[in-house]
């Protein structure tokens, strides 16, 4: 009240702590309650209605100016968190009290019985720390926080320290020696580092509740001779209270900050560990080198290993010969290049079983103490899918041998040459080099009269042997078919007409010197009769030209005698011409 002093006014921090913490359609009603209630205060406190008015009216912009600067708040944790504390700090216990108390001169400087500057100083000292205190405590309590006092494993400790800075602060202020003041503030900071935020604004209250009553009855550490009234000692506390608090609510900040960051690293561990026991793939973390740093349960199923077993072993071990250096590489990339991918490869298990399995590995960040970055290494178990895979990826090869494959001769069919040989025309066509090609058109010399002499059983005897004959002659990169009856055609890529003619020579010798009987032939033996045609005979590659023109020459063939090789080629004036 005018002319009194008022070491810590905590109305106005109380009032603050549930504006801040009730939605935004109640705080009008929390307002309005305030302030009839501090009006109603100094009234009965003997004061005029025009010095209650002033009063309450001053505190009132004070309580306004700190809630329209400051966020919704809902907790005193989240109060204490250093963006929101310092902004806190600022608005309300600097800029709201200096609002106030400047309002508050102006209008009862004919009022107090003390000199104006003093009267300023107390009531925004005094406002700054009711705010600062009492805010987060009102917050404490009304968010329920202050039950963390109760728990059992935080109330021995608590009130140990509790009862430390209670103790030394009575021991203290029990005495005259301004040189002990400063022994209060160790309990304090060790109380901020080691205990809960409502602890630590218990710790505060209690500091305060002590140092006061010492302090106005003269006893302490602050009744000295240069603090000869009331005021200035009262000043002097609230100076050095503001100092304590500019020391524990950093630490207390920065602890809060601390343990919200631990909770959040073991709900994430807690977190990670429950999806990798129950994931169905293997988590693996790996080591630079290759070691296992971890290794979830589901190792156990997959590969028959304890995660025991493996920790600090190194992967290589179980990977094949084959593999290890597509592993290793894949892992060399993650650690040196940041990169992540995923591979198949072949894994041994504990019963020396060796599976197919499907990892993915990437790069983890690099710890504080590791010089190179471990690596997440993934492991499922396709084996059952790869070898699925693989059956039918031979089935579809099956089916392809039976779409292209002549089941008699095990030559490639009809469909298969005339596929082929449109492909590389088409090939050689676009990448517009002079490629030569020759193709052969083969046909067994009185094969009817082979098969009704002999019987068909010798008869597809006969066309498999022929089939080996002609295959042992050409070149891998040549074409060989059974292109239909008794009769097989040859794609000579990159030949030109002489060596056509050579390797067609080469055939007819071959199966001559056979002296397979054919007792049916004029030739008493079985003999070929050759078609040849080359695309140097045409401007560009088409298949069925080249093709119908063997076919001619064969014919040609044929007609001179059979057992002999005609060459078909175009003479100058464009006529038609075999050469025998």
């Amino acid at each position: 009240m005018a002319g009194e002093i008022v070491a810590v006014w905590l109305a106005d921090g109380y009032l603050l702590g549930h504006l801040l913490a009730v939605p935004g359609r109640k705080k009008a009603f929390v307002f309005a309650g305030g302030f009839v209630g501090k009006l109603i205060a100094n009234l009965i406190g003997g004061e005029s209605l025009y010095v209650s008015l002033s009063y309450t009216g001053s505190g009132m912009i004070e309580v306004c100016t700190a809630a329209l600067l400051l966020p919704q708040i809902q907790s005193a944790k989240e109060l204490i968190a250093p963006r929101t504390l310092l902004r806190f700090i600022i608005c309300a216990g600097i800029i709201a009290p200096l609002a106030s108390g400047a309002v508050a001169v102006l209008l009862l400087q004919g009022v107090f019985t003390t000199h104006p500057f003093s009267t300023f100083s107390n009531w925004v000292i005094s406002d700054s720390l009711g705010f600062i205190i009492f805010t987060p405590v009102t917050l404490n309590v009304i968010s329920g926080e202050w039950r963390s006092f109760l728990a059992p494993g935080n109330r021995p400790k608590s009130l140990a320290l509790l009862g430390l800075v209670g103790g030394v602060t009575t021991l203290i202020f029990a005495q005259h020696a301004p040189s002990l003041l400063y022994w209060t503030l160790p309990p304090l900071a060790l109380l901020a580092f080691n205990a809960e935020l409502s602890t630590v604004v218990l710790g505060i209250l209690l500091f305060i509740a002590i140092a006061v009553p010492f302090t106005v009855r003269g006893h302490g550490p602050l009744a000295l001779p240069q603090f000869a009234n009331m005021q200035d000692r009262i000043l002097a506390l609230q100076v050095f209270t503001l100092a304590a608090l500019s020391i524990v609510l950093p630490i207390t900040a920065s602890q809060v900050e601390r343990n919200r960051l631990v909770a959040m690293l073991i709900d994430g561990h807690r977190r990670f560990r429950a999806l990798a026991e129950h994931a169905e793939e293997v988590i693996m973390q790996l080591s630079a080198d290759g070691l296992f740093e971890y290794v979830s349960p589901r190792v156990k199923t997959v590969l028959g290993f304890d995660a025991d077993e493996l920790v600090g072993a190194g992967i290589s071990a179980l990977l094949l010969d084959a593999d290890r250096a597509r592993v290793q590489h894949a892992m060399k990339d993650a650690a040196d290049l940041q990169a992540s991918g995923s591979l198949q490869y072949r894994i041994r298990c504990k019963d020396d079983r060796v599976i197919w399995v499907r990892s993915y590995v990437a790069s983890m960040p690099v710890g504080p103490n590791e010089e190179k970055p471990s690596m997440v290494f993934t492991l499922r178990d396709i084996d059952e899918q790869f070898r699925a895979e693989q059956k039918r990826d031979a089935e579809q090869r099956r089916l392809e041998d039976l779409a292209y494959v002549d089941s008699l001769t095990g030559l490639k069919n009809r469909r298969y040459f005339d596929l082929e040989f449109g492909r590389r025309c088409e090939a050689a066509l676009q990448s517009g080099r002079n490629a030569e090609m020759a193709v052969l058109y083969i046909d067994v010399d009185f094969f009817k009269n082979y098969n009704d002499k002999y019987g068909h059983q010798q008869g597809d005897a006969c066309l498999r042997a022929i089939a080996r004959y002609i295959e042992t002659t050409i070149r891998r990169i040549d074409v060989l078919t059974r292109y239909g009856g008794e009769e097989f055609v040859v794609l000579l890529q990159d030949c030109e007409i002489s060596p056509a003619i050579a390797t067609a020579e080469r055939i007819l010798e071959n199966v001559a010197a056979s002296s397979m009987k054919h007792e049916a032939s004029p030739f008493g033996k079985i003999t070929l009769s050759i078609g040849v045609a080359h695309t140097a005979n045409q401007e560009g590659f088409e298949p069925e030209r080249l093709l119908r023109e063997a076919d001619d020459a064969l014919y040609e063939a044929k007609r001179l005698g059979r057992n002999r090789i005609v060459a078909h080629r175009h003479g100058a004036n464009g006529a038609v011409k075999h050469d025998v």
